[in-house]
Protein backbone atom coordinates (compact mmCIF):
# COMPACT_ATOMS: atom_id res chain seq x y z
CA UNK A 1 0.00 0.00 0.00
CA UNK A 2 1.28 3.45 -0.76
CA UNK A 3 0.34 5.03 2.44
CA UNK A 4 1.61 9.14 2.84
CA UNK A 5 1.76 9.23 6.51
CA UNK A 6 4.24 11.91 7.85
CA UNK A 7 3.32 12.65 11.33
CA UNK A 8 3.41 16.39 12.90
CA UNK A 9 4.68 16.80 16.31
CA UNK A 10 1.98 17.93 18.75
CA UNK A 11 2.49 20.92 21.49
CA UNK A 12 0.70 20.27 25.08
CA UNK A 13 -2.83 22.16 23.70
CA UNK A 14 -2.76 20.03 21.06
CA UNK A 15 -1.50 20.52 17.12
CA UNK A 16 1.26 22.44 16.56
CA UNK A 17 -0.23 25.03 13.74
CA UNK A 18 2.56 26.88 13.04
CA UNK A 19 4.41 23.94 11.77
CA UNK A 20 1.66 22.90 10.09
CA UNK A 21 1.21 26.54 8.21
CA UNK A 22 4.73 26.01 7.36
CA UNK A 23 4.93 23.37 6.16
CA UNK A 24 1.67 21.19 4.78
CA UNK A 25 -1.43 23.70 5.00
CA UNK A 26 -2.05 24.24 0.95
CA UNK A 27 0.98 22.19 -0.19
CA UNK A 28 0.11 18.35 0.58
CA UNK A 29 -1.73 16.05 2.33
CA UNK A 30 -0.57 14.74 6.16
CA UNK A 31 -1.79 12.76 8.98
CA UNK A 32 -1.13 14.36 12.14
CA UNK A 33 -1.47 13.32 15.72
CA UNK A 34 -4.42 15.53 17.28
CA UNK A 35 -6.97 15.70 20.32
CA UNK A 36 -10.27 16.18 18.84
CA UNK A 37 -12.10 18.89 19.56
CA UNK A 38 -14.54 17.16 21.76
CA UNK A 39 -15.05 13.38 22.54
CA UNK A 40 -16.70 10.46 21.72
CA UNK A 41 -19.08 10.54 24.65
CA UNK A 42 -20.55 14.09 22.95
CA UNK A 43 -21.15 12.49 19.78
CA UNK A 44 -24.31 10.48 20.37
CA UNK A 45 -26.52 13.02 22.34
CA UNK A 46 -25.60 15.53 19.27
CA UNK A 47 -26.36 12.98 17.05
CA UNK A 48 -30.30 11.66 18.54
CA UNK A 49 -31.18 15.49 18.45
CA UNK A 50 -29.72 16.41 14.85
CA UNK A 51 -31.78 13.17 13.64
CA UNK A 52 -35.06 13.62 15.35
CA UNK A 53 -36.60 15.32 12.57
CA UNK A 54 -35.56 13.14 9.73
CA UNK A 55 -37.09 10.44 11.09
CA UNK A 56 -40.26 10.36 9.66
CA UNK A 57 -38.46 11.76 6.16
CA UNK A 58 -36.18 13.78 4.38
CA UNK A 59 -35.99 17.61 5.19
CA UNK A 60 -34.85 20.29 2.34
CA UNK A 61 -32.87 23.42 3.56
CA UNK A 62 -33.05 22.80 6.78
CA UNK A 63 -29.94 22.68 9.07
CA UNK A 64 -28.64 20.22 10.95
CA UNK A 65 -28.72 18.14 7.64
CA UNK A 66 -29.00 14.60 7.98
CA UNK A 67 -28.27 11.32 5.20
CA UNK A 68 -28.21 7.88 5.96
CA UNK A 69 -26.45 5.97 3.19
CA UNK A 70 -27.06 2.45 3.44
CA UNK A 71 -25.37 -0.63 0.75
CA UNK A 72 -24.65 1.52 -2.57
CA UNK A 73 -27.92 3.83 -1.90
CA UNK A 74 -29.38 6.82 -0.36
CA UNK A 75 -32.12 6.29 2.36
CA UNK A 76 -34.83 9.29 1.63
CA UNK A 77 -36.86 7.86 4.61
CA UNK A 78 -34.51 6.10 7.08
CA UNK A 79 -36.83 6.11 10.00
CA UNK A 80 -35.98 4.21 12.84
CA UNK A 81 -31.95 3.47 11.47
CA UNK A 82 -31.62 6.83 12.56
CA UNK A 83 -29.82 7.11 16.18
CA UNK A 84 -33.23 7.79 18.86
CA UNK A 85 -33.26 8.72 22.55
CA UNK A 86 -34.01 4.57 23.03
CA UNK A 87 -30.62 4.51 22.30
CA UNK A 88 -28.68 5.11 25.87
CA UNK A 89 -24.99 5.29 24.05
CA UNK A 90 -23.81 5.30 20.86
CA UNK A 91 -22.51 0.88 21.37
CA UNK A 92 -26.25 0.80 21.89
CA UNK A 93 -27.14 2.27 18.95
CA UNK A 94 -24.10 0.54 16.69
CA UNK A 95 -25.53 -2.49 17.92
CA UNK A 96 -29.02 -2.35 16.94
CA UNK A 97 -27.58 -1.02 13.47
CA UNK A 98 -25.68 -4.47 13.16
CA UNK A 99 -29.14 -6.33 13.77
CA UNK A 100 -31.40 -4.28 11.76
CA UNK A 101 -28.94 -4.27 8.36
CA UNK A 102 -26.90 -7.43 9.18
CA UNK A 103 -23.80 -7.78 6.67
CA UNK A 104 -24.39 -4.05 5.24
CA UNK A 105 -22.21 -1.06 5.06
CA UNK A 106 -23.61 2.19 6.00
CA UNK A 107 -23.03 6.19 6.64
CA UNK A 108 -24.44 8.65 8.43
CA UNK A 109 -23.72 12.13 7.79
CA UNK A 110 -24.72 14.72 10.46
CA UNK A 111 -23.86 18.41 8.72
CA UNK A 112 -23.66 21.38 10.52
CA UNK A 113 -24.48 20.21 13.85
CA UNK A 114 -22.71 21.83 15.98
CA UNK A 115 -25.19 24.71 16.13
CA UNK A 116 -27.20 23.07 18.59
CA UNK A 117 -24.76 22.89 21.11
CA UNK A 118 -22.85 25.87 22.04
CA UNK A 119 -20.45 23.78 23.89
CA UNK A 120 -19.29 22.04 21.32
CA UNK A 121 -19.50 24.85 18.75
CA UNK A 122 -16.84 27.00 20.83
CA UNK A 123 -14.71 24.27 21.74
CA UNK A 124 -14.43 23.32 17.40
CA UNK A 125 -14.15 27.34 17.12
CA UNK A 126 -11.39 27.33 19.83
CA UNK A 127 -9.29 24.54 18.12
CA UNK A 128 -9.30 25.75 14.28
CA UNK A 129 -8.73 29.46 15.65
CA UNK A 130 -5.34 28.29 15.85
CA UNK A 131 -4.97 27.35 12.38
CA UNK A 132 -6.64 30.44 11.06
CA UNK A 133 -3.87 32.86 13.38
CA UNK A 134 -1.28 31.11 10.91
CA UNK A 135 -3.16 30.89 7.47
CA UNK A 136 -5.94 33.68 7.26
CA UNK A 137 -9.55 33.42 8.64
CA UNK A 138 -11.79 31.70 6.24
CA UNK A 139 -14.57 34.76 4.21
CA UNK A 140 -17.07 31.62 3.68
CA UNK A 141 -18.44 29.59 6.40
CA UNK A 142 -16.84 26.05 7.16
CA UNK A 143 -18.87 23.07 7.30
CA UNK A 144 -19.02 21.08 9.96
CA UNK A 145 -20.05 17.26 9.54
CA UNK A 146 -19.75 14.08 11.80
CA UNK A 147 -19.80 11.05 10.33
CA UNK A 148 -20.20 7.07 11.66
CA UNK A 149 -19.68 4.60 9.30
CA UNK A 150 -18.78 0.92 8.99
CA UNK A 151 -18.03 -1.24 6.45
CA UNK A 152 -18.83 1.77 3.57
CA UNK A 153 -17.08 3.44 1.00
CA UNK A 154 -17.85 6.60 0.26
CA UNK A 155 -17.04 7.77 -3.53
CA UNK A 156 -18.82 11.62 -3.11
CA UNK A 157 -15.97 13.10 -3.03
CA UNK A 158 -14.68 11.43 -6.84
CA UNK A 159 -16.93 12.44 -8.50
CA UNK A 160 -17.20 16.17 -8.25
CA UNK A 161 -14.56 19.10 -8.87
CA UNK A 162 -12.90 20.05 -5.64
CA UNK A 163 -14.00 23.25 -3.72
CA UNK A 164 -12.94 22.34 -0.45
CA UNK A 165 -9.73 21.40 1.87
CA UNK A 166 -11.14 18.91 4.80
CA UNK A 167 -9.64 18.43 8.72
CA UNK A 168 -11.05 15.35 9.65
CA UNK A 169 -10.31 14.10 13.09
CA UNK A 170 -10.89 10.52 13.81
CA UNK A 171 -12.62 9.87 17.12
CA UNK A 172 -13.51 5.88 16.39
CA UNK A 173 -11.94 2.77 14.39
CA UNK A 174 -10.18 3.80 11.30
CA UNK A 175 -10.83 6.16 7.93
CA UNK A 176 -8.83 5.49 4.84
CA UNK A 177 -8.65 7.75 2.08
CA UNK A 178 -7.71 7.29 -1.15
CA UNK A 179 -6.18 11.08 -2.90
CA UNK A 180 -5.33 12.06 -6.04
CA UNK A 181 -4.89 15.43 -7.61
CA UNK A 182 -7.58 17.10 -9.41
CA UNK A 183 -5.27 17.88 -12.38
CA UNK A 184 -3.88 14.52 -12.24
CA UNK A 185 -6.58 13.12 -14.96
CA UNK A 186 -9.57 10.65 -14.32
CA UNK A 187 -10.00 8.80 -11.19
CA UNK A 188 -7.83 5.54 -11.70
CA UNK A 189 -10.03 2.37 -12.06
CA UNK A 190 -10.43 0.67 -8.41
CA UNK A 191 -9.63 3.29 -6.39
CA UNK A 192 -11.87 2.49 -3.36
CA UNK A 193 -8.98 -0.83 -2.77
CA UNK A 194 -6.91 0.85 -0.19
CA UNK A 195 -4.26 -2.01 -0.92
CA UNK A 196 -4.08 -1.60 -4.49
CA UNK A 197 -1.11 0.37 -5.80
CA UNK A 198 -2.60 2.93 -8.54
CA UNK A 199 -0.32 5.25 -9.99
CA UNK A 200 -0.87 8.96 -8.82
CA UNK A 201 -3.21 7.74 -5.64
CA UNK A 202 -2.01 8.21 -2.42
CA UNK A 203 -3.58 6.74 0.74
CA UNK A 204 -3.90 7.90 3.96
CA UNK A 205 -5.02 5.83 6.60
CA UNK A 206 -5.95 7.27 10.59
CA UNK A 207 -7.17 6.09 13.62
CA UNK A 208 -8.64 7.14 16.80
CA UNK A 209 -6.38 10.34 18.09
CA UNK A 210 -5.22 11.25 14.57
CA UNK A 211 -6.38 13.82 12.27
CA UNK A 212 -6.45 14.09 8.23
CA UNK A 213 -5.53 17.15 6.05
CA UNK A 214 -5.68 17.89 2.52
CA UNK A 215 -5.80 20.70 0.20
CA UNK A 216 -8.39 20.96 -2.11
CA UNK A 217 -7.29 20.19 -4.83
CA UNK A 218 -7.31 16.68 -4.34
CA UNK A 219 -10.60 14.55 -5.27
CA UNK A 220 -11.29 11.46 -2.94
CA UNK A 221 -12.46 8.50 -1.76
CA UNK A 222 -13.32 7.73 2.03
CA UNK A 223 -13.23 4.27 3.56
CA UNK A 224 -15.27 3.81 7.09
CA UNK A 225 -14.07 0.48 8.89
CA UNK A 226 -14.81 -0.55 12.44
CA UNK A 227 -17.33 1.57 13.38
CA UNK A 228 -15.60 4.93 12.56
CA UNK A 229 -16.56 7.97 13.53
CA UNK A 230 -15.34 11.54 12.90
CA UNK A 231 -15.39 15.05 12.86
CA UNK A 232 -14.48 16.46 9.43
CA UNK A 233 -14.30 20.82 8.25
CA UNK A 234 -14.74 21.25 5.18
CA UNK A 235 -13.00 24.75 4.78
CA UNK A 236 -14.01 26.40 1.33
CA UNK A 237 -10.80 27.58 -0.85
CA UNK A 238 -12.06 27.52 -4.45
CA UNK A 239 -11.18 31.12 -5.76
CA UNK A 240 -14.75 30.85 -7.48
CA UNK A 241 -16.67 30.94 -4.31
CA UNK A 242 -16.66 34.46 -2.94
CA UNK A 243 -17.79 35.24 -6.21
CA UNK A 244 -21.31 33.18 -5.78
CA UNK A 245 -21.48 34.54 -2.58
CA UNK A 246 -21.56 37.99 -3.61
CA UNK A 247 -23.35 37.60 -6.58
CA UNK A 248 -26.27 36.44 -4.36
CA UNK A 249 -25.73 39.35 -1.74
CA UNK A 250 -25.86 41.52 -5.07
CA UNK A 251 -29.08 39.98 -5.91
CA UNK A 252 -30.75 40.30 -2.48
CA UNK A 253 -30.02 44.25 -2.15
CA UNK A 254 -31.45 45.04 -5.56
CA UNK A 255 -34.48 42.62 -5.10
CA UNK A 256 -34.98 45.11 -1.59
CA UNK A 257 -34.49 48.29 -3.46
CA UNK A 258 -37.26 46.87 -5.73
CA UNK A 259 -39.21 46.57 -2.63
CA UNK A 260 -38.98 42.44 -2.73
CA UNK A 261 -41.45 42.35 -5.27
CA UNK A 262 -42.04 38.78 -5.69
CA UNK A 263 -44.27 38.68 -8.84
CA UNK A 264 -42.04 36.97 -12.11
CA UNK A 265 -41.17 39.93 -14.30
CA UNK A 266 -42.54 39.73 -17.72
CA UNK A 267 -41.69 42.17 -20.38
CA UNK A 268 -44.44 43.56 -22.38
CA UNK A 269 -45.36 42.61 -26.08
CA UNK A 270 -47.41 44.63 -28.50
CA UNK A 271 -47.08 48.24 -30.21
CA UNK A 272 -44.45 50.91 -28.43
CA UNK A 273 -42.71 47.44 -27.27
CA UNK A 274 -39.96 46.75 -29.37
CA UNK A 275 -36.58 45.82 -27.59
CA UNK A 276 -35.46 49.76 -28.06
CA UNK A 277 -39.09 51.60 -27.22
CA UNK A 278 -39.04 53.39 -24.07
CA UNK A 279 -41.27 50.39 -22.58
CA UNK A 280 -39.89 47.99 -24.83
CA UNK A 281 -37.48 44.89 -23.79
CA UNK A 282 -33.25 46.89 -23.25
CA UNK A 283 -34.54 50.11 -21.79
CA UNK A 284 -35.62 47.60 -18.81
CA UNK A 285 -32.22 45.74 -18.96
CA UNK A 286 -30.76 48.87 -18.84
CA UNK A 287 -32.47 49.90 -15.97
CA UNK A 288 -31.91 46.86 -14.22
CA UNK A 289 -28.11 47.22 -15.00
CA UNK A 290 -28.53 51.11 -13.35
CA UNK A 291 -29.51 49.51 -9.92
CA UNK A 292 -27.25 47.07 -10.15
CA UNK A 293 -24.05 49.62 -10.77
CA UNK A 294 -25.25 52.19 -8.29
CA UNK A 295 -25.76 48.78 -5.39
CA UNK A 296 -22.50 48.61 -6.46
CA UNK A 297 -20.74 51.59 -5.98
CA UNK A 298 -23.20 52.22 -2.58
CA UNK A 299 -22.63 51.95 0.72
CA UNK A 300 -25.05 49.48 1.71
CA UNK A 301 -23.02 47.00 0.32
CA UNK A 302 -19.62 47.93 1.66
CA UNK A 303 -21.42 48.15 4.83
CA UNK A 304 -23.43 44.50 4.35
CA UNK A 305 -19.74 43.21 3.70
CA UNK A 306 -18.27 44.60 6.59
CA UNK A 307 -20.94 43.34 8.98
CA UNK A 308 -20.84 39.84 7.17
CA UNK A 309 -17.36 39.99 7.86
CA UNK A 310 -17.41 40.70 11.53
CA UNK A 311 -19.76 37.71 12.43
CA UNK A 312 -18.03 35.39 9.88
CA UNK A 313 -14.91 36.39 12.08
CA UNK A 314 -16.07 35.61 15.57
CA UNK A 315 -17.58 32.64 15.04
CA UNK A 316 -13.91 31.34 13.50
CA UNK A 317 -15.75 30.66 9.98
CA UNK A 318 -18.15 28.57 12.28
CA UNK A 319 -21.62 29.03 10.55
CA UNK A 320 -24.64 28.93 11.11
CA UNK A 321 -24.02 29.68 14.70
CA UNK A 322 -26.30 28.71 18.20
CA UNK A 323 -28.96 30.75 19.03
CA UNK A 324 -28.26 32.69 22.33
CA UNK A 325 -28.74 31.60 25.84
CA UNK A 326 -31.58 33.19 28.07
CA UNK A 327 -30.93 36.43 29.52
CA UNK A 328 -30.28 36.93 33.30
CA UNK A 329 -31.22 40.05 35.91
CA UNK A 330 -28.74 42.74 35.38
CA UNK A 331 -28.02 45.63 37.81
CA UNK A 332 -25.31 47.89 38.69
CA UNK A 333 -24.16 45.39 41.72
CA UNK A 334 -24.08 42.15 39.08
CA UNK A 335 -20.72 41.34 38.85
CA UNK A 336 -19.48 39.43 35.77
CA UNK A 337 -16.08 38.00 33.59
CA UNK A 338 -15.17 39.12 29.55
CA UNK A 339 -15.43 35.45 28.54
CA UNK A 340 -15.44 35.98 24.73
CA UNK A 341 -13.81 37.46 22.13
CA UNK A 342 -15.24 40.78 20.75
CA UNK A 343 -14.40 41.72 16.95
CA UNK A 344 -14.90 45.61 16.68
CA UNK A 345 -15.19 46.95 13.29
CA UNK A 346 -15.50 50.98 12.22
CA UNK A 347 -19.03 51.29 10.54
CA UNK A 348 -18.88 54.94 9.36
CA UNK A 349 -17.90 58.15 11.52
CA UNK A 350 -20.62 57.50 14.20
CA UNK A 351 -20.79 53.63 14.82
CA UNK A 352 -18.46 50.76 15.36
CA UNK A 353 -19.27 47.27 14.96
CA UNK A 354 -19.21 44.54 17.52
CA UNK A 355 -19.18 41.04 17.00
CA UNK A 356 -19.83 38.08 19.03
CA UNK A 357 -19.91 34.27 18.77
CA UNK A 358 -21.49 35.22 14.92
CA UNK A 359 -24.07 38.20 16.33
CA UNK A 360 -23.44 41.22 14.75
CA UNK A 361 -24.51 44.53 16.61
CA UNK A 362 -23.55 48.47 16.88
CA UNK A 363 -22.55 50.83 19.10
CA UNK A 364 -22.09 54.97 18.77
CA UNK A 365 -18.10 55.26 18.42
CA UNK A 366 -18.24 57.77 20.83
CA UNK A 367 -18.75 55.11 23.64
CA UNK A 368 -17.20 52.00 22.36
CA UNK A 369 -13.83 52.44 23.74
CA UNK A 370 -14.84 53.21 27.10
CA UNK A 371 -17.10 50.13 27.23
CA UNK A 372 -14.98 47.88 25.81
CA UNK A 373 -11.75 48.95 28.13
CA UNK A 374 -14.65 48.84 31.24
CA UNK A 375 -15.40 45.50 30.55
CA UNK A 376 -11.91 44.16 30.98
CA UNK A 377 -9.81 41.15 29.64
CA UNK A 378 -11.14 38.22 31.55
CA UNK A 379 -11.00 39.52 35.54
CA UNK A 380 -13.75 40.37 37.21
CA UNK A 381 -15.32 43.45 37.02
CA UNK A 382 -18.83 44.90 37.83
CA UNK A 383 -21.73 46.67 35.91
CA UNK A 384 -21.45 49.58 38.00
CA UNK A 385 -18.25 50.35 36.36
CA UNK A 386 -19.19 50.31 33.12
CA UNK A 387 -21.96 53.16 34.07
CA UNK A 388 -19.39 55.41 35.88
CA UNK A 389 -17.13 55.04 32.44
CA UNK A 390 -19.80 56.27 30.42
CA UNK A 391 -20.58 58.94 33.32
CA UNK A 392 -24.01 57.28 33.64
CA UNK A 393 -24.31 56.96 37.22
CA UNK A 394 -26.63 60.05 37.45
CA UNK A 395 -29.05 59.49 34.41
CA UNK A 396 -31.17 56.53 34.82
CA UNK A 397 -31.74 56.45 31.51
CA UNK A 398 -28.26 55.98 30.50
CA UNK A 399 -28.13 53.17 33.24
CA UNK A 400 -30.68 50.98 31.58
CA UNK A 401 -28.86 51.40 28.12
CA UNK A 402 -26.02 49.93 29.89
CA UNK A 403 -27.64 46.94 31.95
CA UNK A 404 -29.22 46.71 28.19
CA UNK A 405 -25.97 46.05 26.63
CA UNK A 406 -24.45 43.55 29.22
CA UNK A 407 -27.90 41.98 29.11
CA UNK A 408 -26.94 41.73 24.95
CA UNK A 409 -23.12 40.37 26.20
CA UNK A 410 -24.57 38.20 28.20
CA UNK A 411 -27.02 36.63 26.23
CA UNK A 412 -24.22 36.04 23.49
CA UNK A 413 -21.89 34.80 25.68
CA UNK A 414 -19.57 38.10 25.53
CA UNK A 415 -19.29 37.43 29.31
CA UNK A 416 -20.32 35.19 32.23
CA UNK A 417 -21.58 36.26 35.54
CA UNK A 418 -19.96 36.25 38.73
CA UNK A 419 -21.16 36.34 42.26
CA UNK A 420 -23.72 39.33 42.98
CA UNK A 421 -21.84 42.18 45.00
CA UNK A 422 -23.84 42.94 48.31
CA UNK A 423 -25.30 46.14 48.48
Amino acid sequence: MNTLAPVVRRTPDGIDWELFAQRDWDRRPVRLRARPPFGLDEVHPLNVTSCAPFRAGTRFWVMPDVRFLLGDGWLRAPGALLPDTTDATLDDYLDRLAADVPGQGYLLTVRQPLLLDHALWSAVRDTISGLWRQVGWPNLPVVAEVLTGDRFTQHAGATAAPTHAALTWVLRGRMDVRLWDEHGGPPPADIADPDREVPGVRTLSAGAGELLYWPGDRRHVDTYCERCVALRLRIPVDRGLPFTTLRDLLADLVHGGQGNDETVPYFPFGPGTRIDDRDGVLPRLTALGDELRTTVEGEQLRRALRIRWAALRSAAGLEPIPVPREGVTITRDTRFRRTGEIIRMPDGPAREVWAVDGNVFTLPTAASDRVYAALGDGEETGADAVCRALAAGDDDRNDRTVLALLDKLYRLRGIDMAEERAR
